[in-house]
């Protein structure tokens, strides 16, 4: 397997944890007080976020690494065994 480029990881490591450090951050402030607490549906929109945005990174990672693949080895095997079959 060829060397895996770390450098995207990093930024996508990099995003991961700004989103989660923001869902703390507002969690918190939105639950600090007895006041001014949060609903159930803020606390529920809030993962939602969470959970989409890191969603979407994790599926553009994928497709990046989907996309890097060399498949020339894997179709040929295909074709070879097709035609043996015949």
């Amino acid at each position: 397997m060829d060397k895996i480029n770390t450098a995207p990881v990093s930024v996508e490591l990099a995003e991961i944890e700004r989103l989660i450090r923001e869902f703390k951050e507002k969690f918190a402030a939105g639950t600090a007080s007895a006041d001014d607490f949060m609903t159930i549906s803020e606390i529920e929109l809030l993962w939602c976020e969470l959970h989409n945005r890191t969603n979407n990174i994790y599926s553009d990672m994928i497709r990046k690494l989907m996309s890097e693949v060399d498949e020339s080895d894997l179709i040929r095997k295909k074709k070879d065994n097709t035609n043996g079959a015949e």
